[in-house]
């Protein structure tokens, strides 16, 4: 006993003095980049990147954005030759966002995920965007009026996400899962540039629809609210609709509470047809003149946003199977998951099939709060 205790106590000095790093680098040569971004290019890829600047020390530290591009024939060979301007090795681990142009999105992001997915330096938990109407570059030189950056901007506009119904966030992980998995396709949020007190200000809206790897269509922002609905993304945004109360029609705002789908295949002498079932608890948030006290009102008002709902569906389902013949609901993997056979002999031509996809939906809102106030405010006369 005595002697093992002896052996364990060795194993232990000698622990103390083997340990230590296998390899380092001074924090001192090295540029850390935030965000990055491609653009095409006649000779091949523009590599853009948006560097992390500090200048003074302790708590006088202040972080600067700086913006650097390199070309190349490919992501890898841009990368790799990044440190030429900056000067300094790249640090790439704490890039938090990923942008790609359009221009590429359209020709295949392959070309893109393949350096990402290969690289021992990148995260797979990296925001993924596409831009619409911009280069990947002139967003990240643009001016957030608030962030320090544009990667920091379009990082907190993804954690405010839950707060709006613009956007689905797409990681780098999710996005090349749904690329390489059978019956669904794939989407990206989509970056602009609007102009907010003279700057051009990067927003988050709407989506870009890929089939395969190359991008082929854009939802609007009110189109992707419909889409995160039917993928089940909780939703808490608020929307504005024209609703007819007592035969008076006015805007009224509305917030959603919590929302659940089901869809389900329902097989028929061979034809499938998909049972969309949505649910949704909203709040009131404004309206001038309903008076929701009135169990009249506001059954009115729910049968309205029922047929509205099921009229918005209908015509998102519309465009990606006709216009963009892209299954971006995964209608094919409820199919592959619940009738395994069917699946089977309906994959091989599955974007046939999609065209053909026919779908009842059946919409229940309910309101199940309408703020501190049910009825309207009354001004004297």
């Amino acid at each position: 006993m005595r002697r093992r205790l002896i052996q364990i106590l060795m194993l232990c000095l000698l622990a103390l003095f083997t340990t230590g790093c296998w390899d380092y680098t001074e924090l001192e040569l090295l540029d850390f980049v935030i965000g990055a971004g491609v653009d095409a290019d006649e000779a091949g890829i523009v590599l853009v990147t948006e560097m992390a600047k500090t200048t003074g020390v302790g708590q006088e530290t202040e972080f600067e954005p700086v913006v650097l591009s390199t070309k190349a024939r490919t992501l890898s060979g841009a990368a790799h030759s990044l440190s030429v301007p900056a000067g300094m090795e790249a640090f790439w681990p704490h890039t938090q966002v990923f942008l790609v142009s359009e221009e590429v999105a359209r020709e295949g992001m392959m070309a893109v995920l393949e350096h990402i997915l290969r690289a021992w330096d990148l995260r797979s938990t990296m925001n993924l965007f596409v831009t619409k109407g911009c280069t990947a570059e002139e967003v990240l030189k643009s001016k957030p009026p608030l962030a320090a950056g544009v990667s920091q901007h379009l990082s907190s506009t993804v954690r405010l996400g839950d707060m709006r119904a613009a956007f689905v966030p797409q990681q780098v992980w999710q996005f090349s899962g749904d690329l390489a998995a059978l019956g669904i396709a794939a989407t990206l949020p989509v970056v602009q540039l609007v102009h907010v007190t003279g700057n051009l200000v990067p927003v988050v809206r709407g989506a870009g629809v890929f089939k395969k790897d190359r991008l082929v269509g854009w939802l609007d922002a009110e189109q992707t609210q419909i889409f995160g609905l039917l993928k089940g993304e909780e939703q808490r945004g608020l929307f504005v609709m024209d609703t007819t109360v007592e035969g008076e029609t006015f805007p009224i705002t509305y917030e959603f509470v919590h929302n659940v789908v089901e869809i389900k295949p329902r097989i028929s002498d061979g034809n499938v047809r998909m049972q969309i079932k949505l649910e949704l608890k909203l709040g009131v948030v404004a309206a001038e003149k309903a008076n929701f006290l009135d169990r009249a009102v506001t059954n009115t008002v729910q049968e309205q946003l029922n047929r509205a709902f099921a009229r918005r569906i209908r015509e998102l389902l519309w465009l990606v199977q006709e216009e963009y013949n892209s299954d971006i609901i995964g209608f094919g993997q409820v199919l592959m998951r619940k009738e395994p056979k069917v699946w089977r002999s309906h994959a091989d031509d599955w974007d046939t099939h999609l065209r053909k996809l026919a779908a009842d939906i059946e919409v229940d809102c309910r309101i199940i709060f309408t703020g501190l106030r049910a009825e309207p405010f009354a001004v004297r006369n």
